[in-house]
């Protein structure tokens, strides 16, 4: 399936399946103009990151899609659906002017963009980050202590 069949897609099955997108808006709690956005692709005024993804997890399962599956598309193609840290933590680190010296520990085999599910991704690659480094909280925190 490509980018732009995305929303369309999931439209099409909402429509087969007879859900209205006001009830969907009122289960949800999401704005219908979100909602329409979606089926159009349009991600210019959804949130980003957990939000996003929450967003779209909530409407699959209320159009009785693969909740997993969805989410995961939603990530690969679009960025507001990003479940890396990175952005945030550098944007963090630029607004207290700090040299940053975090370094994102991807298991080998996943690039720095890859936009791929986590947990599949891990389980694809051949090797683990080194448990004994400690939480991605923890190793944040020492980065930002350092400073």
């Amino acid at each position: 399936m490509s980018r732009d069949a995305f929303g369309p897609n999931l439209r099409r099955l909402r429509l087969k399946r007879g859900v209205a997108l006001t009830s969907i808006a009122e289960s949800s709690k999401i704005s219908t103009d979100l909602l329409s956005a979606l089926e159009r692709n349009d991600f210019s005024r959804w949130p980003s990151g957990i939000y996003a993804r929450s967003y779209i997890r909530q409407y699959a399962r209320a159009i009785g899609a693969d909740v997993e599956a969805t989410v995961d598309e939603f990530c690969r193609w679009f960025p507001q659906g990003e479940r890396r840290v990175v952005k945030t933590i550098t944007e963090h680190a630029g607004i207290v002017n700090h040299e940053l010296e975090w370094q994102d520990d991807l298991p080998k085999g996943i690039e720095p963009g890859d936009r791929r599910n986590g947990a599949a991704a891990a389980q694809r690659a051949e090797s683990r980050p080194d448990p004994s480094r400690g939480t991605l909280f923890e190793r944040v925190r020492r980065a930002l202590i350092r400073a």
